[in-house]
């Protein structure tokens, strides 16, 4: 019963695809009507599938002969979860896209290709096979250009189409790299005997011994992980296909941000002991995410574009993600891209519904007077500063009483509720420009965003976390290996949080007049990065710069090897 739910959640949308191939463009509609119902039928039995498991942990395996090039099917809760999503996101906008691309010569072709994209990722997330992973993981790569050039008469379209080829493929380059070394490691490609072989003695085997670059072959292996991680998430600094994207249909930069940028988070977990086993490559996986974090969301703040911010703001959601990663919380990234994946998917059809109506609807926008506070609302003002510093300390308390956190000692739990007041804080102190006479309600909404937020952090760190990872002591071996150093972990925390309550505290200030004992002289380095922020830092126009000089010198040398520039 359960391979034919599995059958249907899988194949459907391949079904849909082959079936949409055979029409032409005077049956547009009907390949909607194909998509949309394969969709629903997909999404019901990943629905199915995700129920089963939640009841019982135990995957779901199916594979054929035996055989070292025979794909394997894998479905454990990971990727029940991660088929929900894809397959829940990919019908909204199925279902969009019928009348958003009503009018688009090549309606068929879109709808062929997008219902092939759902399938592809279907087979990605439940791969647990090396090899078809990276089978799947590389048709990605193909079926995302074939989507971003799927107008063809739009040149910057084109670029884009390239540029991400390139970028991809620098990644796949690595994964195929990381494959090869894994299977002259561990002799397999199957996931469940690598794992099992990798807490074994030929995890521990080291290369390139009494060298420099001594180190053990695990690590080698997920450091090259983590570069293909970098180009399918747009880690910076091979971020700079992710703004090419919005010269796509807005369907497909949705379902992009939504599904194909989370792949990185995917991987590290799906490859979950590799990674447990290699502490460096977790150093670096932070460093990775918490560096494009901050390039990403501060880019973003300077875009006038809605669709570029989007796509920054996405840059720096992936960073937030991989930095989790990083510090061992493999869980939070998969409830973080979850989350990031159903909000991004939303916002960008919302963005398409508005670039929409300003192309056929020409008219001004209304007018909205935009003011600051004159003076501090100090009901709100105390309230934030109150619950932001001491309720959190009083509810996590009590959680651990009530919850009993096992983990509540260990660095991975200060993680988790650092970043749950991180996040309550930022949205608390997001509604300082609201008015003080409505002081009582903003802080009831105040109160009421941090308790939300705090218990939805409680409980992706503790039911969501074993749900994914249910075996005893899977977790904390995890936060185990990702661990610093007690002092500079102590030290990163307290600078972290001087210079977020610093930036807020100045923030607030300036909305209310005050500069805050803030020298002059900084406007001016404002605005030289506000102005680098704009321009995505240069590494754009940079790697553009150097392919042109490349290509020059190819073009020069390709003429003196020729008949013609012999004669010259």
């Amino acid at each position: 019963m359960q391979s034919l739910i599995l059958l249907f959640a899988i194949g459907a949308p391949f079904v849909a695809s082959a079936a949409i191939a055979l029409l032409d463009e005077r049956q547009a509609q009907r390949s909607a009507a194909i998509g949309i119902g394969a969709l629903a039928l997909s999404t019901c039995a990943a629905l199915l599938t995700l129920y089963r498991l939640s009841a019982d942990p135990t995957p779901f395996r199916l594979s054929g002969p035996p055989s070292p090039l025979m794909p394997i099917v894998l479905v454990d809760r990971l990727a029940a979860v991660m088929m929900m999503l894809i397959t829940a996101v990919s019908l909204v906008i199925h279902v969009y896209s019928r009348r958003y691309m009503r009018d688009d010569p090549g309606y068929v072709k879109f709808y062929l290709l997008l219902s092939l994209l759902t399938f592809v990722l279907l087979c990605l997330v439940t791969s647990g096979h090396l090899l078809w992973l990276f089978v799947f993981w590389h048709a990605v790569t193909w079926l995302l250009r074939s989507l971003l050039t799927f107008n063809a008469g739009n040149a910057a379209a084109r670029q884009a189409g390239r540029t991400t080829l390139r970028v991809h493929s620098i990644g796949d380059a690595a994964f195929v790299c990381a494959i090869m070394l894994a299977y002259a490691t561990f002799g397999t490609f199957d996931l469940s005997e690598l794992f099992e072989l990798a807490n074994g003695a030929a995890g521990a085997t080291v290369l390139w011994e009494g060298t420099w670059f001594e180190m053990r072959s695990l690590t080698l292996i997920t450091l090259l992980l983590v570069i293909a991680i970098m180009t399918k998430s747009a880690q910076f600094p091979f971020h700079v296909w992710l703004a090419g994207t919005i010269e796509a249909p807005t369907p497909v930069s949705a379902m992009l941000h939504a599904g194909i940028v989370n792949a990185g988070g995917f991987l590290v977990n799906r490859l979950a002991p590799l990674f447990g086993m290699a502490p460096t490559t977790l150093y670096v996986l932070f460093v990775v995410g918490a560096l494009t974090a901050l390039i990403g969301a501060a880019t973003m703040l300077t875009q006038s574009s809605i669709k570029r911010t989007l796509v920054y703001s996405t840059m720096g959601q992936m960073g937030y993600m991989v930095m989790e990663c990083g510090l061992g919380a493999f869980a939070l990234a998969v409830f973080h891209l979850c989350a990031h994946g159903l909000f991004k998917a939303t916002l960008f059809l919302n963005s398409g519904v508005n670039i929409h109506k300003s192309r056929t609807e020409f008219k001004f926008p209304d007018a909205h007077s935009v003011r600051d506070t004159r003076e501090f609302a100090l009901l709100p003002w105390i309230t934030g500063l109150a619950i932001t510093l001491i309720l959190p300390l009083l509810i996590v308390l009590m959680a651990h009483g009530l919850v009993n956190i096992p983990l509540f000692e260990t660095q991975g739990t200060l993680i988790f509720l650092f970043f749950a007041w991180v996040t309550s804080a930022q949205a608390t102190f997001s509604l300082f420009r609201l008015e003080a006479v409505a002081s009582w309600k903003v802080s009831l909404t105040m109160v009421a965003t941090l308790t939300l937020i705090g218990l939805t952090y409680l409980w992706a760190g503790e039911s969501f976390t074993h749900f994914l990872y249910p075996a005893p002591g899977q977790v904390a071996a995890y936060f185990e290996a990702a661990a610093w150093n007690q002092r500079l972990f102590d030290s990163f925390m307290a600078l972290s949080t001087f210079l977020i309550v610093a930036v807020w505290v100045v923030l607030y200030g300036k909305a209310h007049g005050m500069r805050l004992l803030l020298p002059h002289r900084l406007d001016g380095l404002r605005d030289q990065l506000y102005v680098a922020l704009l321009n995505g830092l240069y590494v754009e126009a940079l790697l553009r710069a150097a392919g042109e000089i490349v290509g020059r010198k190819a073009a020069r040398r390709h003429d003196r090897r020729t008949p013609e520039g012999l004669t010259r």
